[in-house]
């Protein structure tokens, strides 16, 4: 007997009136656009040296993390409908700083530095690894952390390394697979 696949492998983030799901259903929909389609405010650029700034606003935030290069801007600015607020390059390591981004004071998207495959200096890559630690341990509104992975390239060791660090942390992590559109149906079934 074949192995089962899932409905829908994947969901194309650019086009999602095309997609048909329970969790997408019109109800949904209302208040996604009202919040995702809504004013944005960008915050100053946070380091390391100045986590401190980091805005407390009384609103949820979630945050982006995963390797340089996943997604993680293609993903943000997806879910604000196509709002190029997060940058995304071909380089790896493009994101240096801790970004965020207010919808309508209602939930703030935070873009965090990748880590893996950028050609930055070992003082720089710990300065990205004490920025992201810092935050995880300062942020009071951090509901969720949502660590991308690219699913045409596959599980890294950092990937479970900070997944570990964000269950230790009492964090709520949730992984998306990115690239999805890259793999063959079959291949990414066996790989999830």
């Amino acid at each position: 007997m074949a192995a089962p696949h899932l409905a829908r492998s994947w969901v194309h983030a650019f086009r999602l009136a095309e997609t048909s799901a329970p969790w997408w259903a019109p109800a949904h929909r209302t208040i996604s656009e009202g919040v995702f389609r809504g004013s944005i405010a960008a915050h100053p650029v946070i380091v390391v040296q100045t986590i401190h700034r980091l805005p407390e606003l009384g609103i949820p935030q979630v945050c982006f993390v995963g390797h340089s290069n996943v997604g993680k801007s293609s993903l943000i600015n997806a879910l604000v409908f196509g709002k190029e607020i997060a940058r995304p390059s071909d380089a790896p390591g493009r994101t240096r700083h801790l970004f965020v981004f207010d919808l309508g004071r209602q939930l703030s998207l935070v873009d965090l530095p990748g880590y893996g495959f950028a050609k930055v200096n070992s003082r720089l890559r710990s300065d990205f690894e004490a920025l992201v630690e810092a935050y995880l341990e300062r942020s009071e509104g951090l509901r969720r952390v949502v660590c991308l992975v690219d699913a045409s390239v596959g599980l890294k060791r950092e990937d479970t390394r900070f997944w570990n660090r964000v269950q230790e942390s009492g964090r709520k992590l949730m992984v998306v697979l990115t690239k999805v559109d890259k793999c063959h149906v079959e291949d990414l079934h066996k790989s999830v």
